[in-house]
């Protein structure tokens, strides 16, 4: 195994199993519905990963499309755009110009990288679902900033997840040593 990232991929693989069983642990101890389904982003990225590094080190090749892992990947982001949503306060959200922008620029680079491959619709998806959770975060950064408190660390998190996301597949279009360690997996891990 002379292939980085193989380790990249174990190393992802164990993480994620890691936090899926404490946030699973956590959820059912305390009957949290939102630790539950943050457990199962973890667990659809998680399965993502497992099957991607498993067609990596059982066939030796790095696939530029692959569908299985793609639509774990989304269906894990997909959990975390219901987690963001729960998360809302009872209030409407009413339309904000900036995180509107955010959002569209999400949207624009997730079809502009392939995110999720090279057929437009699932990179389309992705850029809907990613978009929406960036949206939906960032209006809950600014309600918090303007009314003087700190804004939620998870917030914060879900923007940066989704920003590190597309930054990976940006990357991963001028990298092409996947061997040694480079700015791809700095990016990826």
């Amino acid at each position: 195994m002379d292939n980085f990232e193989i380790y990249d991929n174990i190393f992802q693989t164990m993480s994620l199993m890691v936090m899926m069983i404490v946030s699973g642990a956590a959820g059912l101890k305390y009957s949290s519905r939102k630790l539950v389904v943050l457990a199962c982003a973890y667990g659809s990225i998680m399965l993502g990963t497992l099957f991607y590094m498993l067609h990596l080190t059982i066939i030796g090749d790095i696939p530029r499309i692959f569908y299985v892992s793609e639509i774990s990947w989304m269906a894990g982001y997909l959990f975390f755009l219901f987690l963001v949503t729960l998360r809302q306060e009872r209030k409407n959200v009413n339309f904000q110009p900036v995180p509107a922008m955010l959002a569209l620029f999400i949207l624009v680079a997730s079809v502009h990288s392939e995110v999720m491959g090279n057929t437009i619709l699932m990179s389309l998806a992705f850029g809907v679902i990613a978009g929406a959770i960036v949206y939906l975060s960032s209006i809950r950064i600014r309600r918090a900033r303007r009314s003087g408190i700190p804004p939620a660390a998870f917030d914060g998190m879900m923007v940066a997840v989704v920003m590190l996301q597309i930054l990976v597949y940006f990357v991963s279009e001028y990298i092409s040593d996947f061997s040694t360690f480079n700015l791809y997996f700095a990016v990826d891990i």
